[in-house]
């Protein structure tokens, strides 16, 4: 998930350190086609891709997964890749606005659509602190009336 107003979009993953694989240079196509993916759903462009390499223990560093724990002889890193993003008609010349899909919605829906915004925030986010209404609508006009409508239909009860 990109954060609202974020210019940063982080990628991790973990692989078993060996000294005789360069995993940037082995995983930097895969991890490009995966940024250049998440970038067109969200209409943001992305500049160049920064790598590191964490190891369990450093700062914002995951538990170890179980199935990289559980390998002999493993050396658990993490590759972290950073990249800056720019909404793409932010980029362009003509300025326009992103569609005000807030205003067309009835309070319920708004404070339904804010408490799970809320909270895949902090599902994805737990360090940060709580959004608040304006970003969480600005992340829902974002996402556009398609995914706000179908969210809306599966947080309902029937």
């Amino acid at each position: 998930m990109i954060k609202p107003d974020s210019e940063e979009l982080e990628v991790a993953i973990w692989y078993d350190a060996n000294e005789y694989v360069d995993p940037i240079k082995s995983c930097s196509e895969s991890i490009r086609d995966m940024i250049d993916i998440m970038c067109a759903g969200t209409k943001d462009t992305h500049g160049d891709i920064d790598y590191k390499i964490l190891k369990p223990g450093d700062d914002r560093v995951p538990s170890v997964p179980r199935w990289l724990e559980k390998t002999d002889g493993a050396t658990p890193r993490l590759l972290v890749a950073t990249t800056k993003t720019q909404l793409m008609s932010s980029v362009s010349s003509v300025n326009q606005e992103l569609p005000n899909i807030i205003g067309d919605l009835d309070k319920k829906d708004i404070a339904r659509l804010r408490f799970m915004t809320r909270k895949a925030h902090h599902k994805s986010y737990p360090r940060d602190s709580p959004l608040t209404d304006p970003e969480c609508d600005q992340i829902i006009d974002k996402l556009g009336l398609e995914i706000v409508m179908e969210q809306l239909k599966s947080s309902v009860v029937h």
